[in-house]
């Protein structure tokens, strides 16, 4: 079975949100309004995304821009004890030997055939090994069952291919995860706090500047 793609990220922002609201008393009402939306505005527009995209490059070996590109701007629902923040993920799978690292193997495109290319691969000349998780390094199959049960190999910049046919065209790349695949369901809690936290220390700052403190 793949690994499950998503389209969201919810984090529950309801703690954050109940201490801001502690602190409406020192604030006039229209004060308060300000420093609120002020923060929520920071917090999608500076930490957030930032946020996600440092969780995700804790565990998987990618490239920051990409990332980056993958998480889309984040909004807030809700209020008090009910606030969401609501990010959105989207895109394409990784190609290994482009946004993960990817070594070995040795094959060029070239006109090798697929049984040329299993002899090479019986003889452990041809192996590929690519990095998507940052602690582990991986070992291609001799064959992709799900893109085209033939083996893969390098070009000579690096890209990994396979071919989707027993002909030598076409060439695909051979990819790794999504970032939504990134995210499993234990990924909201480990942003959850680190939101909070930025979004409780935000309004603190913003109410000083209101108060002149």
């Amino acid at each position: 079975m793949g690994v499950q793609m998503r389209e969201v990220l919810k984090v529950d922002t309801s703690k954050a949100m109940e201490v801001c609201n502690s602190l409406r008393q020192d604030l006039s009402e229209e004060n308060f309004e300000w420093v609120m939306q002020r923060t929520i505005k920071d917090a999608g527009q500076r930490a957030v995304k930032k946020i996600v995209k440092q969780e995700v490059m804790k565990e998987y070996q990618v490239q920051s821009g990409w990332v980056g590109k993958k998480i889309k701007g984040p909004s807030f629902s809700g209020s008090g004890r009910a606030c969401v923040c609501v990010v959105p993920i989207k895109g394409e799978r990784g190609t290994l030997g482009g946004i993960f690292p990817a070594g070995g193997g040795g094959l060029s495109a070239g006109r090798a055939t697929k049984n040329r290319m299993k002899k090479r691969l019986k003889r452990g000349g041809a192996k590929i090994y690519a990095k998507v998780l940052k602690d582990e390094k991986s070992v291609l199959p001799d064959e992709l069952k799900n893109q085209g049960r033939n083996p893969p190999f390098r070009l000579p910049n690096g890209a990994v291919m396979t071919r989707k046919t027993n002909k030598p065209y076409p060439l695909v790349r051979v990819v790794g995860r999504a970032v939504p695949q990134m995210t499993d369901k234990y990924f909201e809690k480990r942003i959850e706090g680190p939101i909070n936290d930025y979004i409780v220390k935000r309004f603190g700052q913003l109410v000083k500047e209101k108060m002149k403190i």
